[in-house]
């Protein structure tokens, strides 16, 4: 049985993974997120990783789970760091418990370079598709899924039944169908190998995206019946369900260490909340665009970040280190002025500009697009690129918005 220290599970996945080759468990069983590498996927992985580690049968080896993403981009998280840090309830007879280090955590920059796809088994969490590199080494060795995504029809529809799960459903959070599918687990541990320190630390890593990504279980459009469930499995090990100052007191501190980008540069933003495809046109030419999510508005980086040049110059440079063919950037204002999303778009050659222009000419309507900032951001005059950035009338996130901008690119 792997140890039911967190910190010392993570220093064992960790061993696991980095070991020599000839040394490795064998298959070695990974966890990841998706490449956004947001605190539901961040959290995720490490949830269902290490209940699945202490569930028998499955317990034969360590589950490894993996942020997707390098080390040096796991500061640009705060939030998730905050997750891990001490809990400290009411019910509690300690009055201090540890927390568990940011860089004990596993990422991209220890995945071995000798680690084949034959030698392991991949669990998603929080998508559907690998996608980017990962994709490339280790598509084959994908054997289940938990996500809330749009079922992109690439993980096994026929696994063997209580092997790997294949779980796809919307709601608000992945945190939440992990919780979800291991609650009888947790719960059987908990009796049987107490740890408090550890529980703790574990229904925190599960609220803290359940909350975010539902506004502490406010937003109806986003909240679903296992959001709310997986709140009270949580807050049942915390010992506070039904205390709502607790938990508005964990979701305002999440959101002020989230939505607080003063401490970042423009490099720094476009890639804290990242997602890349690349998609094939109707001509087979290949076009890739990368999404970028950021939680201010548009008028708050101009503001706070730097001015319009210094966001060109982030984004086009960001754009050639990802030979993007589209830059996309996604913000929500949520100041004085109101609720609002802006999406900029920036297409580098001709068949991007073609299409950029087949998204906004399908989708204007749906997604009530309108020029932002009186065409400060646009550019139409340069020749081969094309840019704007519109305001849109909906509270359609990136995960609704992405499948439509590569519709478009496969139609040209």
């Amino acid at each position: 049985m792997p140890p039911r220290s967190l910190g010392a599970f993570l220093k064992a996945a960790r061993s696991a993974l980095t070991a020599p080759a000839s040394q490795r468990p064998k298959p070695l069983t990974i966890v990841v997120g998706n490449e956004s590498a947001d605190l539901d996927s961040l959290c995720s992985a490490i949830l269902l990783a290490y209940f699945r580690s202490h569930t028998p049968p499955h317990n034969a080896s360590v589950h490894v789970p993996l942020c997707n993403l390098d080390r040096g981009d796991l500061a640009l998280r705060p939030e998730l760091q905050a997750a891990l840090s001490d809990s400290k309830s009411k019910s509690s007879s300690s009055s201090n418990l540890q927390g568990v280090p940011l860089d004990s955590l596993i990422t991209l920059t220890e995945l071995p370079d000798d680690l084949v796809a034959a030698d392991t088994r991949w669990l998603l969490v929080d998508h559907n598709a690998l996608t980017g590199d990962l994709a490339k080494r280790f598509q084959k060795s994908v054997v289940g899924c938990i996500d809330h995504h749009v079922d992109e029809r690439v993980v096994p529809s026929l696994v063997e039944k209580g092997e790997y799960p294949r779980v796809i459903e919307t709601c608000g959070s992945c945190a939440s169908l992990v919780v979800d599918y291991a609650k009888d687990a947790w719960h059987q541990l908990a009796e049987q190998e107490p740890d408090e320190a550890t529980d703790h630390i574990l229904a925190r890593l599960a609220l803290a995206p359940i909350l975010v990504d539902t506004s502490n279980l406010k937003n109806a459009s986003k909240t679903a019946d296992v959001d709310k469930q997986s709140v009270s499995v949580a807050e049942s090990v915390l010992g506070t369900v039904g205390i709502l100052e607790e938990r508005s007191a964990f979701f305002d501190e999440l959101s002020r260490l989230k939505n607080d980008l003063t401490q970042f540069t423009y490099r720094d933003i476009l890639r804290k909340d990242y997602k890349q495809w690349q998609e094939k046109t109707s001509s087979y030419a290949d076009l890739t665009a990368g999404f970028s999510s950021v939680v201010q508005g548009m008028g708050y980086l101009l503001d706070n970040i730097g001015d319009r040049e210094a966001l060109f110059n982030g984004l086009k440079k960001h754009a050639q280190e990802r030979n993007l063919d589209i830059a996309a950037v996604m913000t929500v204002q949520h100041d004085e002025g109101g609720f609002a999303r802006q999406l900029l778009l920036w297409a580098f050659n001709e068949q991007a500009v073609k299409a950029t222009n087949a998204f906004i000419e399908t989708y204007r309507e749906k997604l009530d697009l309108k020029p932002w900032g009186d065409g400060l951001l646009d550019d139409m005059a340069t020749e081969g690129e094309w840019r704007t950035c519109w305001t849109h009338g909906t509270q359609f996130s990136r995960k609704q918005v992405a499948p439509l901008l590569r519709e478009a690119m496969k139609s040209v």
